[in-house]
């Protein structure tokens, strides 16, 4: 169902929301549980001056337009993923009024497809949970020897083009990037720099001296 029916099934509300959720995933740094939280979108809607709970629209825009996805639930908390961010700009553009931007520059939309084409969301969850483990085992720090040395040189040089090239256009993507390469290095170079201190002030075992 086009997106532009939701806006205009609900008009005013249905922009306002969609408005809240692109700046609510673009101030979330660290995505480890989804790109945006029900309490993101409310704040987002309060600075607006709207108090509004936005549940139900959350709801419509996942089961019935499919431009969102749950991608963490508990009793506490509730985060999407954004499926289509494409669509959800060009219904508020078109709800806006605004002219059809032109087509992107096929550089841009190449960089955005070798990023999303290493999985960062996966890798990211992968990391959130081994970051989690007091100690890991062989299969799992074979894993993180995997995404070390064949997913984040992929990722290093996306983020290299991408800051120098579209620094705004793929501000999200290079934030993840980020994220993913922080819990990386804590995972390896901090751990083990801890490891490495903690080893070196351990007492060294005392030898008698012959008599």
């Amino acid at each position: 169902m086009p997106l532009t029916e939701f806006i205009a099934k609900y008009g005013e509300k249905g922009y306002i929301v969609l408005k809240a959720v692109l700046e609510a995933s673009r101030r979330a740094r660290i995505k480890s549980l989804g790109d945006f939280s029900l309490q993101d979108v409310k704040k987002a809607l309060a600075e607006r001056g709207v108090n509004y709970n936005p549940s139900l629209l959350l709801s419509k825009l996942e089961r019935e337009y499919g431009v969102i996805e749950t991608s963490y639930r508990s009793s506490g908390q509730r985060w999407w993923r954004i499926i289509d961010r494409n669509e959800i700009e060009e219904a508020i553009r078109e709800w806006e009024g605004e002219p059809e931007p032109d087509r992107e520059d096929p550089r841009l939309r190449l960089l955005r497809i070798q990023f999303y084409s290493i999985n960062p969301h996966e890798i990211l969850d992968v990391l959130v949970r081994l970051s989690q483990r007091r100690r890991l085992t062989r299969q799992e720090t074979e894993k993180l020897r995997k995404i070390a040395f064949q997913d984040l040189p992929l990722l290093v040089e996306f983020m290299e083009k991408a800051s120098a090239e579209y620094p705004d256009e793929l501000a999200d993507e290079i934030a993840m990037a980020e994220s993913i390469l922080e819990l990386a290095e804590d995972l390896t170079v901090m751990r083990g720099g801890r490891r490495r201190e903690s080893l070196e002030l351990a007492p060294r075992s005392r030898v008698r001296e012959p008599l």
